[in-house]
């Protein structure tokens, strides 16, 4: 900043005065509070649709593997509920992931979307 610059500031300062505050002046320029609005964390998302109960265990198993892998903290698995909610997929997930295999990744399961979806948090790799 050039003297006269700075010179115009101190005076401005002087004969202003923030609304709700007794200081006049300020530190040069003013500093600014910028408010960042929190990150959301990512959700890669598998949809199990129009697979056999074989196809879908496996390609679940996969995408949990690899998320696990990679450091993902969230992760959601779309079951479907079926015909009156009667899904071979949706009734076996649960008990796929109360299995060793699938268990060891995961932290906490709960069911969204009209329990036709459920969303995971993964475990910390090592």
């Amino acid at each position: 900043m050039k003297p006269e610059d700075i010179n115009l500031w101190d005076e401005l300062k002087k004969s202003v005065q923030p609304f709700n505050s007794d200081k006049i002046g300020g530190e040069l320029p003013p500093r600014l509070k910028v408010r960042r609005a929190p990150l959301k964390p990512v959700t890669y998302c598998l949809d199990l649709h129009r697979m056999t109960v074989e196809e879908a265990y496996r390609k679940t198993l996969q995408f949990i593997e690899k998320h696990y892998k990679i450091g993902s903290k969230k992760i959601q698995i779309i079951t479907g509920k079926g015909r009156e909610g009667k899904g071979l997929i949706h009734s076996e997930f649960m008990g796929w992931l109360d299995t060793k295999t699938l268990k060891q990744y995961i932290r906490e399961a709960k069911w969204t979307n009209d329990e036709g979806a459920v969303d995971l948090w993964l475990k910390k790799s090592k």
